[in-house]
This record gives structure tokens, sequence and C-alpha cells, in this order.
């Protein structure tokens, strides 16, 4: 096993415990779905992870719906759930990239992606998928922003190594509004979003840290909880309602 690859092995061990994968709440979630101006009957969920997003899309809207991750194993879990709540029906699985999805143009009236287009670039993201969407079609996308003009100097390096993509929200917006969308609404997640995300991770990191004394990983999400902790409000995650434009 290479370095690269006993650095993900340990991620992996961390997560595979957790309910998120990421910052987010039902509550902030339902509130970006109010604000479409359409009826999604076809809705693409990419980068689905456990699928919180998903399960919520099939509870509170009637459409057909594919869960997309290159995660097979957060699929199956998806999986096992959407069955028990009798979901099943309406959602399908996708194990893809999200670089390289498997299907045609035009196929989806909504792309929903929480936390996870900045794996491949948030502009190149909205590049790729808009034609995914059929015409009047929606996309809600939810990104790690600054906000604030002036972060501290521990923010802004630590960010720079782990995300060195990420933008302000006017950028963002000017960002969308090139790619050939309309902005219906944008705000930034609650800060309950961030405390149900890092308070498990940082027990689990707590939990498993004697048992990998030496992992890089590890030391990379005790800095991450750090700066959370220190900083949270200079950036934060902000949700994007977005309407393609014809």
């Amino acid at each position: 096993m290479n370095e690269h690859d006993e650095y993900m092995a340990d991620f992996m061990t961390v997560f595979q415990t957790l309910e998120r994968w990421g910052p987010g709440t039902d509550t902030d979630s339902l509130k970006a779905l109010s604000k479409l101006p359409i009826t999604p009957t076809n809705i693409v969920d990419i980068g689905c992870g456990k699928g919180f997003s998903t399960r919520l899309l099939a509870l509170n809207t009637k459409a057909k719906i594919v869960a997309v991750d290159n995660e097979q194993s957060a699929l199956d879990e998806l999986g096992e759930r959407l069955s028990k709540q009798a979901l099943d029906a309406r959602v399908s699985l996708s194990c893809a990239n999200m670089t390289a999805l498997p299907f045609s143009p035009s196929s989806f009236d909504c792309v929903w992606s929480e936390g996870s287009a900045y794996i491949m670039g948030v502009e190149q993201a909205l590049t790729q998928w808009r034609p995914l969407l059929k015409e009047n079609g929606c996309m809600v996308i939810s990104d790690l922003v600054w906000l604030t003009d002036s972060p501290s100097s521990d923010s802004i390096a630590f960010w720079k190594n782990e995300y060195a993509d990420m933008q302000t929200v006017s950028t963002r917006l000017t960002q969308m509004q090139q790619a050939g969308f309309d902005v219906i609404d944008h705000f930034t997640l609650s800060e309950q979003a961030w405390f149900d995300y890092y308070q498990p991770l940082k027990a689990r990191v707590a939990d498993v840290k004697a048992s990998m004394p030496n992992s890089a990983a590890i030391a990379d999400l005790e800095r991450e909880i750090e700066i959370y902790e220190r900083y949270l409000g200079e950036f934060g995650y902000h949700m994007f309602v977005l309407h393609k434009t014809t």
C-alpha cells in the first residue's frame, strides 16, 4: 500500500461509521428545496455519500431520483436504508465518477449536489452538469466559501492547502451567472449544520487515534477541527439555488 492509499484507508476508517460526511441539516436542505421555481420530477443527487439529501428528497418530492457516488459502500448503506423506508422504488443508485456521469443530456429537471462539487471544481461542475438539465431545469449546489474579505492568516494557510479554489460568495455568484444560470436564492448554512458534522467527527477521531498514532489523515482531521472551532464565521458552507437560462 503506497502513501496515498494508506492515507485514504485511514480516512475511510474514520468516516465509515459516521452518518454525515460533510456539514448539513435537513432544515437547510428543505429551505433550498422550497426555493425551487419548479416541481422536480427527475432529480440526480451527485456526490450523495450516505444519502441524507437523497432520502430527504425522496420523502419531500414525488420525483424519480438517481443517487450518484463513487464510494460503493456508501451506496450499499443508502440502499438498505431506502429499502427499510420503502423509498427504493423511486430511487436508483449509480456508482460513478462525477466527472464522467453516465447520463444523456436533458435527463433531469434538477441537479442536486451538497458539499461535493468542489471535488472536480465548482466552475467545471457548473459547465459539465448543466447539459444534464432539461429546459427550465434547476441546480442546487452547496460550497465552502469565504464569508469575509479579511480572514485570519491561519484560515488562509489551512484552506489554501485543503481547498485552493475557495472563493467569496460574490465570486461564486458571478461564475454561476457566467455558466448560464440565474441565481434564484442563496444562503449560508446554519451553525447547526457544522455542529452536527464536527462533533461526531471529533469524537470518532479521538476514538481511533490511539490505534493510528502516526496517521497523516488523523493529523489533518485534527487540524481541520481546530480551524473549525477557532474560525467558523470567517468561512462557511453556502447553498446556491440556480435556474438554467435559455
